[in-house]
């Protein structure tokens, strides 16, 4: 029975797996020295898969190359010299790899150096006697030479295993023991199918199972997903990634469900701060005025930083009510009428002018977008408060200012949590992230609209609502 392999364009697939994979591992820590070799040995390895999609692909049939004033044809050539460093230079690479995994540079520095370099002998008595242009010939032309780089590759292979299954069972006890344990399985599992299926096989002459070697691509594409999963679990190489959540069809961002620890951790802190500050003020030493200062200072920022989170990271619950909405409008006016020399003019095309929404939360948006705009605006400029119902049951609630506008390259991330283009104590990037989290939970959006052109048109924020909606989830 004939065996029959994959086709040219699944070997392809195949190989750029190994190589996507193998890469990943190496990002996963660049300078770790286990990752380095074991990516070197991935793409080592790869070749097998590369040589076959080359001379099944057909793509250099019929061209020749002259080497040394020899021709040879170009496929038989790239075949034999890709075989060759399969064939010898794979295993010694993978050795190092296990003498790193074992700590033997970190053990034995001088033992390492000089065997790192003995293990590439055989790579250089194999080149002089068995030319690498002609290595694919040597299973035709001289069987016991095959055999002697099959039993040197399998003997390579249980000098490497070994070693890694001892320090495994050593440091079996070890914090990192699990980590390592997935390491060695992501290298050795690939690695002992091929060498059972290349070699192995054919020194018991199992020519129906020539081609099992590429049922590799299985158990390589289930280590690339195992690889993928672990990463967003414990970890893996080096590398963990963290998953996160978002509402990612509504106009809603969302504060990182981490945000609570943050804020229980920097309370304990702030109180310990604090109690220090006051001790040290109590022994009225003048030299410490000054850094006494900027403690009180930091500790008021963070302070405001945990108020800020602690009211916009919750989850919010509406209390839906009848709203006079000049009403509001007049209590953000009366907010700004003594400590800003602007105007505040107030616009509704339509009495009465009533929504149904939550009164405190609404109450807190428009304050906060009322704030943003006259810091824009400076001491002077008009605040514009505008109210509007629209014939497709939509209620319009516009806060314009004539200040300066916002940059263009800012106004795609105004409203993510902790973002601000003003860095200061008193601006944490919060009050627009919860603005459109509280809109959003009102079934309604947000809109910006904001030249940045210097020609002082300012910036337009508009809440869109359902009129009448919310009677409905009452």
């Amino acid at each position: 029975m004939k065996s029959v392999g994959f086709p040219a364009e699944i070997l392809l697939l195949f190989t750029m797996l190994i190589w996507v994979m193998y890469f990943l591992v190496y990002l996963s820590s660049p300078k770790n020295r286990v990752n380095q070799w074991c990516c070197i040995c991935g793409f080592l390895l790869s070749i097998g898969v590369l040589k076959e999609y080359v001379v099944m692909s057909g793509w250099f049939a019929g061209m020749t190359v002259h080497i040394f004033e020899k021709a040879y044809e170009l496929d038989d050539f790239l075949n034999s010299v890709l075989t060759a460093v399969l064939y010898y230079l794979a295993m010694p690479c993978v050795l190092v790899f296990s003498m790193y995994f074992c700590h033997l540079d970190k053990r034995y520095p001088r033992a390492f150096r000089v065997l790192r370099m003995l293990v590439f002998l055989p790579v250089l008595c194999f080149g002089a006697v068995y030319p690498w242009s002609q290595t694919r010939e040597i299973p035709k032309t001289n069987p016991y030479a095959f055999y002697i780089v099959a039993v040197y590759n399998l003997l390579y292979g249980v000098l490497a295993t070994v070693p890694i299954l001892y320090t495994l069972w050593k440091e079996r006890n070890h914090y990192q023991f699990r980590q390592r344990r997935l390491v060695s399985v992501i290298g050795l599992l690939p690695l002992w199918y091929w060498l059972i299926t290349v070699f192995l096989f054919h020194i018991l002459k199992l020519e129906k199972l020539y081609k099992l070697w590429q049922g590799n691509v299985f158990i390589v594409l289930f280590l690339f997903v195992y690889y993928i999963s672990q990463l967003f679990r414990e970890g893996i190489w080096g590398m963990r990634l963290n998953r996160e959540y978002f509402n990612w069809s509504e106009e809603n961002a969302d504060l990182p469900k981490n945000v609570s620890y943050l804020i229980h951790m920097l309370k304990g802190e702030i109180a310990k701060i604090s109690w220090c500050a006051n001790s040290i003020r109590e022994l009225e030493i003048p030299e410490a005025e000054k850094e006494l200062e900027i403690i009180g200072r930091s500790v008021s920022h963070i302070e405001e930083f945990v108020r800020q989170s602690s009211q916009y990271s919750g989850e919010i619950h509406l209390h839906y009510e009848k709203v006079d909405m000049r009403g509001l409008f007049e209590e953000v006016r009366q907010e700004w009428l003594e400590k800003w020399d602007g105007k505040v003019e107030i616009r509704i095309e339509e009495e009465p002018a009533v929504l149904f929404c939550d009164y405190h939360q609404m109450k807190e948006v428009l304050f906060n977008l009322a704030s943003n705009a006259i810091e824009a605006m400076g001491r002077e400029g008009t605040l514009t408060l505008s109210y509007q119902k629209t014939g497709k049951n939509l209620a319009l609630i516009r806060v314009a200012d004539t200040g300066a506008g916002i940059p263009k390259e800012e106004i795609s991330r105004i409203f993510e949590p902790y973002y601000t283009g003003r860095p200061n104590a008193s601006h944490l990037g919060l009050g627009l992230s919860y603005c459109q989290k509280v809109v959003g939970k009102h079934k309604g959006y947000m809109q910006v609209k904001s030249p940045a052109d210097g020609s002082g048109k300012g910036t337009v924020f508009t809440v869109c609502l359902p009129d009448g909606g919310g009677k409905r989830r009452r």
